[in-house]
């Protein structure tokens, strides 16, 4: 009977190797998607930080149309040309002052980008994702 005893004792640890194997893959898939959740927020603050410089460089333009180019060239100093498919889209809009004019009113910049799912992830997935931003600045109504 002490044989029978012994190998019941060595059947108790079975199951340990196979929950560990479920630990594994667990904690692979939060990492996976705590690396998507991250990127994700990486390109939001990119787009943020773009269209509040866009925002920033338009208002202090002499004019509309300088302002629109202006508002161009900071969202290029982002990259947001590898990030993005199709390149991001960048609109901008403008309040007139009381007066009517461009001075002492407001302008306001969107800027949106579709970021694939695959590059956020870092391995295959379908789909995409769409960032979008809006930044609001004053236009000094004393500029020269």
């Amino acid at each position: 009977m002490p044989l029978a005893a012994h190998r019941r004792g060595n059947d108790a640890g079975i199951a340990t190797p196979v929950e560990m194997m479920y630990l594994l893959v667990f904690c692979l898939a939060v990492v996976a998607f705590l690396g998507f959740v991250g990127r994700l927020h990486a390109a939001g603050v990119q787009v943020a930080n773009a269209a509040q410089s866009a925002a920033r460089s338009a208002s202090m333009a002499p004019d509309p149309n300088a302002a629109q180019a202006a508002a161009l060239a900071a969202v290029d100093v982002y990259g947001l040309q590898t990030r993005c498919v199709g390149g991001p889209t960048v609109v901008m809009s403008w309040d007139p002052s009381p007066s009517g004019s461009w001075q002492g009113g407001s302008v306001t910049v969107d800027v949106s980008c579709t970021v694939r799912n695959q590059s956020l992830t870092g391995v295959w997935s379908p789909g995409s994702r769409t960032v979008a931003m809006t930044d609001t600045q004053p236009i000094d109504r004393y500029q020269r």
